[in-house]
């Protein structure tokens, strides 16, 4: 009876969501159709040069959404509309519930009229849609139809321009114009157009210069379809008199930094603070320095931040760009930058310079904060607790340097093991002890003896420094690991990270006790025995990283992230002149790793209804040792199982393919794949939801005696995914989120092949809970 338990409650729960669809019909008013789809017909497909996609977002009417054919979210909308006067119902309505979406006529005429309108903005003029709407039963299906009419052609595009020096800068980006003779008309073309030549002509100093001094006149032929474009920029005009004349094109006379700028700038004493030059090329570039009392600043901190030089056009583009690199440095909370126009200059007889200067005021953070920290701890039923201490100083140098220095420390009592490395479940009260210290320096600014420029003008590099030293000491053993990294971080746009570490090092010393040095010596897991033992890394690492996400728009996104390390590859150049121990090289007694790995995560995040979202992620890594190693270093192997990826096992015990050893052996391997999907939903209040499935597993790449079963192998490894799905609760406190998932494995790739699915063998002790902070992903 229990064995069928499983599969009568999915069976119950698809019979209720029938159930719930079908009752949903008694509760449509008579004479509504709830809209099922939208279709948009467009005769003779083939000869136009748009697609139905470009019209889609015109249809106003969205469908009712379903789920598995079923309208559940409808049904329960219905259901508790007349009894929102009570909280619990319309919570469960305004959550749970969407509301139903009728089809309408007017609403349908509405979409087909801004068919028509788009259609004549990219030269299908004259296009007749025609909307109708289909009911059957209950529901309805909005029918767009299209007939688009020959398209108008551009037969002549030229520019006519009363400025002869405005002339001679769109002449300059004339050749990256999108409109071109031959093709068909398009509106959002011609107004990409516009801002073109308004940004060009605004980074070479026409300050005032806006998009309204660019219009078009059209010159249409209805018997060939054709037409004739004027693109005219207007002069100016005169406020007194409201005569055209010459655009002004403006220079910076003077640029002035306000270090500490405040409201109290109105009232207290200015302090002159000198000036700064710097030196380009030939020229002498200004900065001018006003504060109120010692600004705690380096004047020099802003050679490299500020864009804007006396002496040069105004630039709307190096605006941007001093904005973006002043809001690098966290010593300033926020950042203005404004002009003011002075008289103008004479320079000749007949010309004259336009003046303006240049106000940056920045606004300062507090200096230090500190945050301490103090946790219990649970691994592997091991109680400990953890603790540490951080201070933080935004300008440590006075250039903006933002310092960080921890101190932490941590006791466990853990379970002890005798010498045949078996554990007895004996404890010994906090036998286990950790203590560490690391600091960074992350500087907003780009440290190279390679000035590069361009590159660190246009992308504004972060340098990061980081160094760690820690010391654990456990029943049987105590190691010390040393860390240092170099690299630089940097946002190529909006939507894309650069992290470059061209020096990783993580060098490792082990010192068992002698008892367990025997247990070492015993064990045939190579990978284990390399845990225990001095090994040296020095890597290079790369990370590219797309996220397309705006905070500022609940809406699709996507994210994106490549990993690739390299290691050893440096320090090979030199075994030469290294020592040489049982076939492997090692510098200063230590012998060093050598091998690439690399992985791949992607997730999309789909936005269903406010605070509904489906989100999926995919991960894909492999490792290749090579030369000095045999093995992927533990550290730098694949695991599975844990709070953030395949929820179903604890940390580290599933895998590696369909291994069934002991659950104490270390499960790492050399090759990861994951799928995680997840549907994220509102509870109550700052109490969240999700449900979530998670497929995957990872697998050694070459046969291991000590991991039977774990190589990966093309025409098997999908036999080898483990599967399981759970519930999650997320608890958002806005500052951080705190995260319980309970998730149970359904497939577990250690048993026989045919008895791999175990939905309907579970227990309750077979279900794992996750505890985290965050998401998983």
């Amino acid at each position: 009876m229990k064995k069928y338990c499983g599969r009568h409650f999915v069976f119950f729960c698809f019979v209720a969501l029938l159930l719930a669809s079908c009752t949903a019909k008694r509760y449509v008013p008579k004479g509504k159709y709830l809209v099922r789809k939208n279709s948009i017909h467009i005769e003779s497909e083939k000869d136009v040069e748009f697609s139905k996609s470009d019209l889609s977002s015109y249809a106003p009417q969205r469908p009712n959404k379903s789920f598995l054919g079923t309208r559940f979210s409808l049904w329960t909308y219905y259901v508790t509309e007349k009894r929102t006067d009570k909280k619990f119902w319309k919570w469960i309505n305004e959550t749970i519930g969407t509301e139903p979406v009728y089809a309408d006529k007017e609403t349908t005429q509405s979409g087909a009229a801004q068919m028509e309108r788009y259609l004549n903005n990219i030269g299908y003029f004259h296009s007749k849609v025609k909307g109708s709407i289909e009911t059957k039963k209950i529901t309805a299906d909005i029918i767009y139809r299209i007939n688009p009419k020959i398209p108008y052609r551009i037969s002549e595009f030229k520019y006519t321009i009363y400025d002869t020096i405005v002339e001679s800068y769109v002449n300059e980006i004339k050749g990256n114009s999108k409109i071109r003779i031959g093709a068909i008309y398009n509106a959002y073309l011609m107004d990409d157009e516009r801002t073109a030549i308004t940004e060009h002509l605004k980074n070479n100093g026409y300050y005032f210069f806006t998009r309204d001094y660019i219009y078009f006149e059209v010159d249409s032929s209805h018997q060939n379809h054709t037409l004739k474009i004027n693109l005219i920029i207007d002069n100016a005009k005169e406020q007194k008199s409201g005569k055209r004349v010459p655009h002004k094109r403006y220079f910076i006379n003077r640029v002035n930094v306000f270090p500490n700028y405040n409201a109290l700038f109105v009232t207290e004493k200015i302090t002159d603070s000198g000036y700064l030059q710097i030196k380009k090329g030939k020229q002498l570039h200004e900065l001018y320095f006003y504060s109120i009392g010692d600004p705690r600043i380096r004047k020099q901190t802003f050679s490299q931040t500020v864009l804007i030089k006396n002496g040069e056009p105004f630039s709307q583009n190096r605006v941007s760009q001093t904005y973006r690199t002043l809001g690098n440095y966290r010593i300033y909370n926020s950042v203005n930058i404004d002009f003011d126009t002075i008289p103008s200059v004479r320079i000749d007889s007949n010309n004259v310079q336009h003046l303006l200067n240049c106000n940056i005021m920045l606004y300062r953070a507090k200096v230090h904060d500190h945050i301490e920290q103090i946790e219990g701890t649970n691994s592997g039923g091991d109680l400990g607790i953890r603790g540490s201490f951080t201070y933080g100083n935004k300008n440590i140098f006075r250039g903006g340097e933002v310092f960080r220095i921890r101190i932490k420390g941590g006791i466990e009592a853990q379970k002890i093991w005798n010498v045949m490395g078996q554990n007895d479940q004996r404890y010994s009260m906090f036998n286990t002890t950790e203590l560490g210290i690391d600091a960074s320096v992350l500087f907003p600014r780009f440290l190279s003896p390679i000035p590069l420029r361009n590159f660190r003008r246009e992308y504004q590099p972060k340098t990061n420094l980081t160094i760690g030293y820690n010391a654990q000491t456990r029943s049987h053993y105590s190691r010390t690991i040393l860390a240092m990294q170099f690299g630089y971080d940097w946002m190529a746009s909006s939507t894309i990270q650069h992290i470059f570490s061209p020096f990783s090092l993580n060098s490792v010393k082990v010192n068992p006790s002698d008892e367990f040095r025997k247990i070492l010596d015993e064990e045939t897991n190579i990978r284990v025995k390399d845990q225990y033992t001095n090994h040296l890394l020095l890597s290079l690492n790369y990370s590219f990283i797309f996220n397309n996400q705006n905070i500022n728009k609940l809406k699709d996104f996507f994210y994106f992230r490549a990993n690739i390390e390299t290691s050893g590859n440096a320090m090979s150049l030199f075994n030469s002149a290294m020592k040489k121990n049982d076939d492997y090289f090692e510098l200063f007694g230590i012998r060093y790793a050598q091998f690439v790995r690399t992985d791949f995560d992607f997730r999309y995040y789909h936005l269903i209804a406010r605070e509904n979202w489906f989100v999926i992620r995919t991960f894909f890594g492999i490792g290749m040792p090579y030369g000095n190693s045999k093995d992927m270093p533990f550290e730098r192997s694949f695991y599975a199982g844990g709070s953030n990826g395949m929820r179903g096992w604890r940390f580290r015990e599933l895998g590696p393919g369909s291994f069934n050893g002991s659950i104490n052996t270390e499960r790492i391997g050399d090759i990861q794949i994951e799928f995680n999907a997840e549907y994220r939903f509102p509870i109550y209040g700052f109490i969240k939801g999700a449900l979530f499935v998670d497929v995957g597993n990872i697998w050694t790449k070459n046969d291991n005696s000590y991991l039977p079963g774990g190589k990966f192998e093309f025409n098997s490894f999908y036999k080898e995914l483990a599967m399981d799905v759970g519930l999650g609760f997320r608890f958002d406190f806005s500052f951080f989120i705190f995260r319980i998932d309970a998730a149970a494995p359904i497939r577990n790739p250690e048993f026989p092949e045919n008895n791999r699915w175990i939905a309907d063998k579970l227990k309750p002790n077979d279900i794992v809970w996750n505890f985290g902070i965050g998401y998983p992903f």
